[in-house]
C-alpha cells in the first residue's frame, strides 16, 4: 500500500486491528523508519487515535521494525520523550532483546525507560532490576545461575556478584554443578574458592575442575574420591578417569576399585576402567606393578598388554616363561576366540564352539558326502556312512584324528548306522543290514524285508532293528524288533509282535542302551525297558497332525519332535498313560535333524540344519512348558553362510557333536563341554576360581580341540595355574599342543580347522 493511501485510510478512521487498518499502519511505520515527515505525523495521529501500545505492537513485527538490535536506532524510538510513558510492550521487547544480545544504544534506552513492566515474565522483570543495580531483587535460583554462567554478557557480572554474597549456599551448589560443563565458570569457582559443601562432591568437583592443590589437601589418600567414584554413573566415571590422569593421581587402582588395594579389586573393574589403569601404568613405565595385574585381566587384555613391556622382563623363571607365552600369542586370534565362545562376537571364521573339521576320503582319495554318523560308546571313534566314489562307510579314530578304516564298496546306500565298538559298525539300509569292520563288510543272514533304523543297546556289540517280518504267514504287514550282536545273525526279539502297518523309524536309546523308544509316525510312541522287558505305549496329543521325526531319552524324560516343529515331552514314569507336554519352538521346515540328551551338559540338545540349540525343559510333568523352550542357539558352520548340515550326532557322553556338511563332504566335530566355559571365558582371570580352572582342564583333555582353541585355552590354563600355584596342584603349565595343518595318511585326508 502506498504511503499516501495508508495515511488517507488512517485519517478515515480505519480500525487498527482490522485487515485494512493493519496494512495501512504497517505502511506508514515502514515509511517513518526513513524519517518521512508525513509518515511520522501519521504515526503520531495513529497513536493518539488507537493508542501507543497498538501502534508499537504492530511496529515490533520484524518485517516493520527490522531485525534486532538495529530496530532500536529507529527514529520512532528516538522520538519518544522520557517524560511520556513508554509503551509496556516496547519496554518488554527491549529487555528481551538486550538479555539476548546486549548493545550500547539499547542499554542507554533501558536506563531511561527503567525495569521491565509488570506484564513481562517474572525472569525478565527480576533480571532487569538486577541489571539496573537493584541488589535486593528476589531471583529464582535457576534464573540467577543461568545468568551467572553468562561470561559474554553484562548481566553475568551482576549475577556473579550476587552469587558471591553470603547467605545462599544452595545457589552456589547449583552453580558449581553447572561449572563442571563450563571452563569459564570452573575458573571463576577456583578464583573465588567456590565448591560444594559435601566432602564427596567437593572432591569430585576439585578433580573435574583441575584444582590439584585443593584436592590433595582435602583427600590425601584418595579415599573420598574413591567413594564418590563408585557412586558415580558410567558417563561421569569416564570423565573422572580422564581428569585423574590430568592431575597425576598415582594410586588410580585404589580410587577406581575402592579404598582397598587388594589385587582382587582389579578384577572388579569394568573393561574401560581396567584399560585406564593399564594405560596409566604404561605411561609411568611401572612394569612391576603392571605385570602383577596382567594375570588378573581378561585373557585378550593380558595378551595385548604383554606387548607394552618392551625389553622389560619379570624376575623368576616361571614368570618369564608365562610372560613369553603371552608375548607369543596372537592378540587378534585370542580376542576372536574368546568373543566367539562367550557369544559376544560376530559370526566369523572362528566357530562359537571349538571345532575340528575333518575330510575323510575313500580309497580313491575322493571326499565323502556324509549321510549318517555315530559315536562309539567311549567317544574314542566316530563311524560314518555316505557317498564317495561309491557307497561307503568307515570309522575315524578321534584320539589321533586318523582314519581307522574305510570301505567304499557297499551294495546299497546306508540310511542308519550304529557304532558297536572294537572298530565295528552296523550299516542299515531299507532292505538290508550289514556288519562292517576293518576286515570287510558282510550282510547279516535272515535279514527282515523292511528296516526302520538301528540303535545300539546294552550288551557286547548289541543292537536292535525295528523291521517287518520276512515270510511269516499272516504277519507280512506287521513289524517286530530284531536283535543282533557280536557279528551273529539277527534274531526275532522278545517284544510282542505288532500287526500295525506303520513301521517305527529312527529308534532312540538312553545313554546306557537299556531303554529304547520307537516312534510310529502319527500314531504313538513305544518305550521298552530292556532290563525287565516291559513295553509301554505312551499317549500322544489328540491334536497331533504331523509325523514324529526323532526321539531322545534322558534318565527322567523322553522328548520327540515333529515335522511341523512341535516338541512333545513325557516324564517318568514312562509306564504311565499321561499325555505329554507340548509346545512348538520351531517353524515348519526348520525342525531339528537330531535330538539328543547330553549327560555332560545335563540337558536336551536339538541340532537343526544351521544351529545347535540348548533346550530348557521342565523337570517334572507338573511344571508348565514355555512356548519358546530353546534357551540358547549356537550358530553352526558360521564361516560359511548358507551352509546346511545333512546329518548330526551327539556323543553318548554328550561332550561332542559331529555334524555332516553336505556341501563340502566335511565332518565338523564340536567340543560341547566348552559351552561350560561360556559364562566366564571373557571375564577377568582375577575373577575366576579353581572350579573354572578345572573346567578348562576338562575341556583341554578332549583331543577334538582345534589348534587355535587348544592354544588359547592352554594359555588361559597356564595363567590360572600360575595364579593358583601356591594353593592348588593341577599339573605343569599347559603348552600349546595341537595338530599342525593337514596330513595325508594313506587313503584318507584329515585336516584341523585352525
Amino acid at each position: 500500500m502506498r504511503v499516501r493511501t495508508a495515511v488517507l485510510v488512517l485519517r478515515l478512521g480505519a480500525a487498527a486491528d482490522s485487515w485494512l487498518g493493519r496494512r495501512a499502519l504497517r505502511a506508514v511505520l515502514r515509511a517513518a523508519e526513513s524519517g518521512a515527515t508525513a509518515a511520522l505525523r501519521a504515526v503520531s495521529r495513529a497513536m493518539e487515535t488507537h493508542g501507543a501500545e497498538a501502534v508499537f505492537r504492530s511496529w515490533l513485527t520484524p518485517s516493520v521494525s527490522g531485525p534486532s538490535p538495529r530496530r532500536w536506532a529507529s527514529p520512532l524510538v528516538a522520538g519518544l520523550e522520557s517524560s511520556a510513558p513508554v509503551p509496556a510492550v516496547l519496554v518488554d521487547a527491549a529487555w528481551l532483546d538486550w538479555l539476548d544480545r546486549h548493545g550500547g544504544e539499547l542499554w542507554s534506552l533501558l536506563e531511561r525507560w527503567g525495569a521491565a513492566p509488570a506484564t513481562s515474565e517474572s525472569r525478565v522483570r527480576s533480571l532487569s532490576r538486577l541489571a539496573l543495580g537493584d541488589g535486593d531483587v528476589a531471583l529464582e535460583r535457576r534464573d540467577l545461575v543461568d545468568a551467572a554462567l553468562r561470561f559474554d554478557h553484562p548481566i553475568g557480572e551482576r549475577a556473579r556478584a550476587r552469587l558471591l554474597a553470603p547467605g545462599d549456599p544452595e545457589t552456589v551448589e547449583v552453580f558449581c554443578a553447572a561449572a563442571l560443563d563450563s571452563p569459564e565458570a570452573a575458573r571463576f569457582c577456583a578464583g573465588h574458592h567456590l565448591a560444594p559443601a559435601d566432602q564427596v562432591r567437593r572432591a569430585l568437583f576439585f578433580v573435574r575442575t583441575g584444582q590439584s592443590a585443593q584436592y590433595r589437601a582435602l583427600d590425601p589418600d584418595g579415599s573420598i574420591l574413591a567413594l564418590g567414584y563408585r557412586g558415580a554413573g558410567a558417563e561421569e566415571r569416564s570423565i573422572l578417569r580422564a581428569a585423574m590422569s590430568g592431575l597425576g593421581i598415582l594410586d588410580v587402582l585404589r580410587v577406581l576399585a575402592g579404598q582397598s588395594t587388594r589385587q582382587g579389586d582389579f578384577a572388579s573393574l569394568d573393561e574401560s576402567e581396567r584399560a585406564h589403569v593399564i594405560g596409566e601404568l604404561v605411561d609411568r613405565r611401572d612394569w612391576d606393578r603392571l605385570w602383577s595385574l596382567t594375570l588378573l585381566m581378561s585373557l585378550p587384555e593380558a595378551v595385548g598388554t604383554a606387548d607394552e613391556f618392551g625389553d622389560w622382563r619379570p624376575s623368576g623363571e616361571d614368570d618369564r616363561r608365562l610372560f613369553e607365552a603371552l608375548r607369543a600369542a596372537d592378540p587378534s586370534a585370542v580376542t576372536r576366540f574368546v568373543a566367539a565362545l562367550a557369544g559376544t562376537g560376530p559370526f566369523s571364521s572362528v566357530p562359537s564352539v571349538p571345532r575340528t573339521r575333518i575330510w575323510p576320503t575313500d580309497t580313491h582319495e575322493e571326499s565323502i558326502t556324509m549321510h549318517a554318523l555315530d559315536f562309539a560308546t567311549d567317544c574314542a571313534q566316530l563311524a560314518f556312512a555316505g557317498r564317495g566314489t561309491g557307497h561307503c562307510a568307515g570309522i575315524v579314530d578321534l584320539d589321533s584324528l586318523t582314519l581307522a578304516w574305510v570301505d567304499d564298496d557297499l551294495p546299497q546306500p546306508a540310511q542308519w548306522i550304529a557304532h558297536l565298538g572294537r572298530d565295528a559298525m552296523i550299516v542299515a539300509a531299507r532292505k538290508s543290514i550289514h556288519y562292517a569292520d576293518e576286515s570287510g563288510t558282510r550282510a547279516l543272514g535272515s535279514a527282515p524285508s523292511d528296516v526302520g533304523g538301528v540303535v545300539r543297546v546294552a550288551g557286547d556289540r548289541a543292537f536292535m532293528v525295528p523291521a517287518r517280518h520276512r515270510g511269516t504267514p499272516g504277519m507280512t504287514s506287521g513289524w517286530a524288533m530284531f536283535v543282533g550282536g557280536c557279528d551273529g545273525p539277527l534274531a526275532d526279539g522278545d517284544w510282542p509282535r505288532d500287526r500295525r502297518y506303520d513301521l517305527p523309524r529312527n529308534p532312540a536309546a538312553d545313554a546306557e542302551g537299556r531303554v529304547v523308544a520307537l516312534v510310529h509316525g502319527l500314531l504313538d510312541v513305544t518305550v521298552a525297558d530292556l532290563a525287565d522287558s516291559t513295553v509301554n505305549t505312551l499317549s500322544h496329543p489328540e491334536t497331533a497332525k504331523s509325523r514324529i521325526r526323532h526321539a531322545a531319552l534322558s534318565p527322567s524324560a523322553l522328548v520327540c519332535n515333529t515335522e511341523a516343529g512341535d516338541l512333545h515331552v513325557w516324564h517318568e514314569p514312562l509306564t504311565s498313560s499321561q499325555a505329554p507336554l507340548t509346545t512348538r519352538p520351531w517353524r515348519y521346515g526348520t525342525s531339528p535333524i537330531h535330538l539328543a540328551w547330553s549327560p555332560a551338559l545335563d540337558r536336551f540338545l536339538a541340532v537343526t540344519a544351521t544351529h545347535l540349540e540348548l533346550l530348557d525343559l521342565p523337570p517334572t510333568q507338573d511344571t508348565p512348558l514355555t512356548e519358546d523352550c530353546v534357551s540358547e542357539r549356537v550358530r553352526l558352520l558360521a564361516d560359511r553362510p548358507g551352509a546346511r548340515a545333512r546329518c548330526a550326532r551327539v556323543s553318548p557322553r554328550g561332550d561332542l557333536l559331529a555334524v555332516g556338511d553336505l556341501d563340502k563332504g566335511a565332518v565338523d566335530i564340536y567340543v560341547l563341554t566348552a559351552l561350560a566355559l561360556r559364562p566366564f571365558i571373557a571375564e577377568p582371570m582375577g575373577a575366576m576360581n579353581h572350579k573354572d580352572l578345572a573346567k578348562v582342564v576338562e575341556v583341554m583333555e578332549n583331543q577334538a580341540l582345534n589348534e587355535l582353541s587348544r592354544q588359547a585355552l592352554g594359555l588361559l590354563r597356564a595363567c590360572l595355574e600360575h595364579r593358583f600355584r601356591h594353593d592348588v596342584g593341577i599339573g605343569g603349565t599347559a603348552g600349546s599342543a595341537g595338530s599342525a595343518g593337514a596330513a595325508r595318511l594313506g587313503d584318507y585326508e584329515i585336516e584341523l580347522d585352525g
